[in-house]
């Protein structure tokens, strides 16, 4: 059977210490790709075996998901099945074959919608929607952490509070990112760490900061904010900011975490330096921000140029005339 070495696939992925987010998405993909051959071959588990999985069949499934999701689903979906087919022709070397073959199929490039990215006064405006409640505390603490850090929705929930280190002329925040590799993040003074204390002096009044830094309580139990949480906490904010701002896109964690990179960007950090704060691996990952921003490219040339107007040729002298057409 071709998902015969599912199990060990996934075990293999967690010693390797992949992210637990990055299991469950090739977990997934997996299962779409299963039902996908559910579907359109009316094949049961049982059936769908080696010979039947072809290269052929692999491109089918990865157009049809081409056709029905984004480039990113689609990128993701071909890593899973290139990732198990590799760990699985380790184990049957009738795999082989189809492991060089879908070598060949490639990765699409993934473009960012232009201004993909919130700017200052979108920020600010979403940032003064929650209510100076408790909870309200807690929620734009929640939105200027992510606006402050660029942290990924899946590092943020895993942060305790004694990750924000205050003590120091610089404060920042330790970050565990993809395959648990550790980072540091510089966080602005003023705006981040009073905000920070305010929010402990609530939420952590016990002095106890080895405790997650946000967290929901069910039943007197205190247990790590779920990412659904904090999705509906962006979404309410950021459609009660859209009723002033109808340009407002639609507010999620990665949109913050891209306003990060983009701002930073076009403050003067180096496609380097913001890798590094982001937890790229891949600096191509990073070059998004060079790309879309057009606006920063357009603002720099006219910079440079100035005011050009057009030379028209009744403004030339006679002798300019002559020299233009190489008569003198």
């Amino acid at each position: 059977m071709f998902f015969k070495y599912v199990r060990d696939f996934i075990h293999d992925m967690r010693i390797e210490l992949k992210s637990e987010r990055t299991v469950e998405t090739y977990r997934q993909s997996l299962n779409s790709f299963r039902q996908y051959l559910s579907e359109q071959y009316s094949k049961g588990v049982d059936a769908i075996t080696i010979d039947f999985v072809s290269d052929k069949v692999i491109r089918e499934y990865i157009g049809w998901v081409a056709n029905h999701s984004s480039v990113g689903t689609r990128n993701v979906r071909l890593a899973a099945l290139k990732a198990y087919v590799k760990y699985a022709a380790s184990k049957n070397i009738d795999l082989t074959s189809l492991q060089i073959s879908l070598a060949g199929l490639k990765h699409k490039k993934v473009y960012p919608k232009r201004h993909n990215w919130l700017n200052k006064d979108q920020i600010l405006l979403i940032l003064e929607q929650p209510k100076p409640t408790k909870i309200g505390v807690r929620d734009r603490f929640i939105l200027l952490f992510l606006f402050s850090t660029g942290a990924r929705l899946n590092e943020m929930i895993t942060v305790k509070a004694n990750d924000v280190v205050t003590d120091g002329k610089h404060p920042y925040v330790r970050l565990l990112g993809k395959g648990d590799k550790p980072r540091i993040v510089p966080v602005p003074n003023d705006a981040f760490l009073e905000n920070f204390r305010y929010y402990c002096e609530l939420f952590h009044a016990d002095g106890n900061l080895d405790t997650h830094l946000f967290y929901t309580k069910s039943r007197g139990f205190q247990g790590e904010m779920s990412e659904d949480n904090v999705q509906r906490i962006l979404k309410k904010y950021g459609d009660a900011a859209r009723k002033t701002d109808a340009s407002l896109p639609p507010v999620h964690p990665h949109l913050f975490r891209h306003s990060y990179g983009a701002q930073l960007y076009r403050l003067g950090l180096s496609l380097p330096e913001i890798a590094k704060l982001l937890g790229h691996v891949d600096i191509s990952t990073t070059e998004i921000y060079a790309e879309t921003d057009v606006e920063m490219a357009v603002k720099a040339m006219n910079n440079m140029l100035g005011d050009q107007p057009a030379r028209k040729w009744d403004s030339l002298s006679e002798d300019d005339k002559l020299k233009f057409l190489g008569l003198k």
